[in-house]
């Protein structure tokens, strides 16, 4: 089977300064309107609808977004969270004037790295990692608890400075529980 690929270089993504990230934003966009979600099975039926959202076609990779050789439920999750990552960075130095002159390097969707984040800062001589997501209010304390739990080992304690979670997420919680989170609102736009 096929791995997924991404269509961006993944050097495009580190390193980059804030009016890169905006531009890059752009072509994400222009990514999410060049290659759309493929339509649905016309009759809804069960079997048809869990084909379409979780299997590939080996015979004819289709392109999703950013993304190619991808199933439609797997590509909605990656381009939600990618979403909350570029938008959540975006508003983060929206409110807070020291972060202008940083330089951010992005992990979306298939680009990891062990002991990183799904972003780092770079301000002056220092590193903040952080953690994105995109998720449903009934499974938020769930992804904190994990997203916490990850990051409280001993040698990446200090590492965690910002949690960064759709806003919506929030429909039952009126209190971020931890203040590494930021709420990113409109992470659709």
């Amino acid at each position: 089977m096929k791995k997924v690929t991404y269509l961006f270089g993944s050097a495009e993504l580190i390193n980059i300064d804030y009016q890169t990230l905006q531009i890059f934003k752009e072509r994400y966009f222009s990514f999410l309107t060049d290659n759309p979600f493929p339509k649905p099975p016309g009759t809804g039926a069960y079997f048809e609808m869990i084909h379409y959202l979780k299997r590939k076609d080996i015979n004819n990779p289709q392109k999703i977004g950013p993304y190619e050789n991808i199933t439609i439920f797997e590509a909605a999750n990656r381009i939600a969270s990618d979403l909350v990552i570029i938008n959540g960075i975006i508003q983060l130095v929206q409110n807070n004037p020291l972060l202008e002159n940083a330089r951010f390097t992005l992990r979306l969707g298939i680009l990891h790295e062990k002991g990183k984040g799904d972003f780092t800062i770079h301000l002056e001589n220092e590193d903040f990692e952080g953690e994105a997501f995109n998720v449903a209010p009934s499974f938020l304390n769930v992804k904190l608890r994990n997203t916490i739990s990850k990051w409280n080992k001993e040698d990446n304690r200090e590492k965690l400075k910002y949690i960064l979670v759709n806003d919506e997420a929030f429909e039952f919680v009126t209190k971020s529980p931890d203040e590494r989170i930021f709420r990113v609102k409109n992470w659709e736009k």
